[in-house]
């Protein structure tokens, strides 16, 4: 089975992505060049991401293939094993994963609880890694998981593959223009069905819960929440068009409306958030309706609004009121995932050239952190600083 033929400036386009965000931190240590030209990756957690996002991605991405899988299950990691296009080492341990020699990168594509505990022990062996969102399961895994970071000596991507989207870049390029002037409010939706209810999904027995086996993501525990399973992404981009790295307050709402069935993970909520440039985002989320995924900026000169395919400019009527429509461009579907794939563009970037990862630790601890005092502004039916979460 051959890799599927992506140009050169689809890739450099994926490469530059980073060139037009703003205010996002760069901390962390500066990796090392890569020791050897292709990156045989190893996959950790063979469940819906690890194979039918990472598996199918790497085959796209340049000067990269598969020679590991892990997972606990059997039936994942056969499934998994089946859609490499060439046979690889399979584990049902993760050390020894780590340890195959063949192995010179790392995935970590696991529930959130074990997030922490698996990326550190990836940590110790030198290779460098691309672990999915988020960051840990808790406050405390986050903050753990930025020290454990910032003290390593290789390369660590996270899974913030949204602004890699092309309706994300193109909102972003819009901001920048200055044709809506400064973005001043952003109100974001987003709805869908509920999660995957595959039966081949891991299950955990969570004792708050009773202790009978339920999918991860109806575990507070085992997930760290709704918001910080789901909406991480979306919080990532707000944070990005509002042009700050961080909100300085936040009020939010959320609870379980329709799915009343042994679960502690919220199907609805709102996180309204203020940032300390002046700029107010709102977000919000159902896990019971139609899909839908939009966004509005509003500026103090014009608007930008996403309807379908099209983005609508409108010049406010001080200007001269107009509207001009701008059409995305079809999206290539010889790519499986772009969004994703511009991570694996942007992790041979940064093992070639030393540069610092675009989706670094600051940004998958800051939209897991918004999500956490969302839940605590809830809690205390108030609005809560940035620093009052602990």
């Amino acid at each position: 089975m051959e890799k599927s033929q992506v140009s050169r400036r689809e890739i450099l386009a994926m490469a530059a992505v980073g060139a037009a965000s703003y205010a996002v931190s760069t901390a962390g240590a500066q990796p090392a060049p890569a020791q050897e030209a292709t990156l045989k990756w190893g996959i950790i957690g063979t469940g819906t991401r690890g194979a039918f996002t990472h598996i199918p991605v790497i085959k796209d991405a340049p000067e990269s293939e598969i020679v590991a899988l892990c997972d606990v299950s059997e039936e994942r990691l056969s499934n998994a094993a089946a859609k490499v296009p060439h046979p690889t080492a399979t584990y049902t341990d993760y050390q020894k994963l780590l340890d195959d020699p063949n192995v010179n990168a790392i995935v970590i594509a696991v529930p959130n609880l074990l997030h922490r505990e698996i990326l550190l022990a990836a940590i110790q062996t030198g290779k460098p890694i691309l672990c999915e969102k988020p960051a840990g399961s808790t406050n405390a895994d986050a903050v753990a998981i930025k020290q454990m970071v910032d003290s390593a000596k290789q390369l660590i991507m996270f899974g913030m593959q949204y602004r890699n989207n092309p309706k994300a870049r193109k909102i972003a390029e819009l901001i920048a223009s200055g044709d809506i002037g400064k973005p001043k409010y952003i109100v974001q939706h987003c709805s869908r069905g509920d999660w995957n209810l595959s039966p081949n999904v891991w299950r955990y027995s969570d004792p708050k819960l009773g202790g009978k086996p339920m999918n991860w993501r109806f575990s507070h525990t085992a997930s760290g929440g709704t918001l910080n399973e789901f909406s991480c992404h979306y919080l990532d981009l707000l944070h990005w068009y509002a042009g700050a790295p961080v909100p300085e307050r936040i009020s939010g709402d959320g609870g379980i409306a329709v799915y009343k069935d042994g679960r502690d993970t919220w199907d609805y909520a709102t996180v309204n958030m203020k940032y300390p440039n002046g700029v107010t985002a709102v977000h919000t989320l159902s896990m019971f309706g139609p899909g839908r995924n939009d966004t509005v900026v509003f500026g103090d000169e014009g608007t930008i609004e996403e309807v379908g395919d099209v983005f609508r400019l409108t010049r406010s009527a001080k200007n001269g009121k107009r509207i001009r429509d701008i059409t995305m461009d079809p999206p290539n579907r010889k790519v499986s995932d772009p969004a994703t794939l511009g991570l694996y563009v942007d992790f041979l970037q940064c093992l070639k050239t030393g540069k610092k990862p675009e989706a670094n630790v600051d940004r998958a601890v800051a939209a897991s952190r918004t999500c956490w005092v969302a839940e605590l502004a809830a809690e205390k039916k108030t609005e809560v600083r940035w620093e009052d979460l602990t």
